[in-house]
């Protein structure tokens, strides 16, 4: 229910100290302020909405408002109380609100029209940086509002292409980004070469050890691999203990450089098993380097085959595909 401002001292001691009246003089305001309405809100009510272009600026003159992204009241990104104003971006962008207020428990508003606002603007300097003081505020929550949100979706994001337990990506984010980077190698006329990388005798180390432990060994691998690689490479767990690296801007000649110092790395650095006991691990790899037009799977399938040959030469050797025939079979 509306009803008239009437008498405005019985609403200037909360004029007085709401932010936007700071240290203005209302008398000088009174025939605005006595054309304004109070506006009286039940809990829950809903006083801005986007679905609504806003025309009114709202002082809280008792009660709770909550600002919300939508009309339940769980969750608020803002609370306000007794003095605090809103509506003041979508009453001078002249666009829907871009949240939802809501009235937490029973309320009262002064509601300012937009004319009558613009007349104590024109005449109290003090009331407009008063407002601009408020809008660079409002705009600070916005700001810390949405990067939280962002900081929260990227949270998810990572969870859900990282690999719990190697701390590597996984197969999803693998499938995502590989096929763009060799798009941008196309289109850049970039080298590419990829590597496959398996942990020789997996078997036999969970056999031995035990599953906690074989856990424990890829995690391990996970590390070096991070530590070993360059910023601009590529790697994801690919499936049980292989691994795969996409390797940008390297022919096949300086990624079987990178490799091999990978390969010698992980066997020059034990794994500490819990009983005292070092775990040295070998690792095989195969190389294929990307050649315009060849499509990830086919390069994938020349890297493995050349991952065969180093298990079937011996292990813990990086050995480098022949492209084109080991497409072929």
């Amino acid at each position: 229910m509306d009803q008239s401002v009437g008498d405005i001292a019985q609403i200037s001691d909360v004029l007085g100290q709401s932010k936007l009246f700071q240290g203005v003089d209302l008398s000088a305001i009174d025939a605005q302020l006595s054309s304004s309405r109070i506006v009286k809100l039940t809990a829950g009510q809903v006083l801005l909405d986007p679905q609504h272009i806003n025309t009114s600026i709202f002082v809280l003159l008792d009660g709770e408002l909550l600002v919300c992204l939508e009309p339940r009241i769980t969750n608020p990104l803002v609370q306000l109380h007794a003095g605090d104003c809103v509506g003041e971006l979508s009453i001078i962008d002249t666009s829907p609100p871009s949240a939802y207020v809501v009235a937490a428990i029973d309320s009262r508003v002064l509601a300012v029209d937009k004319a009558n606002l613009w007349e104590m603007l024109a005449t109290q300097q003090g009331m407009a940086l008063n407002l601009l003081h408020i809008l660079t505020r409002r705009i600070r929550e916005n700001n810390t509002a949405l990067l939280g949100s962002l900081e929260l979706q990227r949270e998810y994001r990572n969870k859900a292409e990282t690999d719990a337990l190697t701390g590597l990506h996984n197969r999803v984010w693998f499938e995502e980004v590989f096929p763009k980077q060799l798009d941008l190698c196309e289109r850049t006329g970039q080298y590419a070469s990829l590597l496959m990388v398996d942990i020789d005798h997996f078997k036999r180390v969970n056999d031995q050890f035990g599953h906690t432990f074989g856990d424990e060994a890829l995690r391990h691998i996970g590390v070096l691999l991070r530590r070993n690689l360059r910023a601009t490479d590529l790697c994801a767990r690919y499936g049980g203990e292989e691994i795969i690296v996409l390797m940008p801007g390297s022919e096949v000649s300086q990624a079987k450089l990178t490799a091999d110092r990978l390969r010698e790395n992980i066997a020059a650095t034990p794994l500490n098993l819990p009983d005292g006991r070092t775990l040295v691990l070998h690792v095989s790899g195969g190389i294929a380097q990307w050649q315009p037009g060849v499509r990830l799977v086919d390069l994938i399938r020349a890297a493995d085959q050349a991952l065969y040959r180093a298990k079937e030469g011996g292990r813990n050797q990086i050995a480098v595909s022949e492209l084109m025939g080991d497409f072929r079979r």
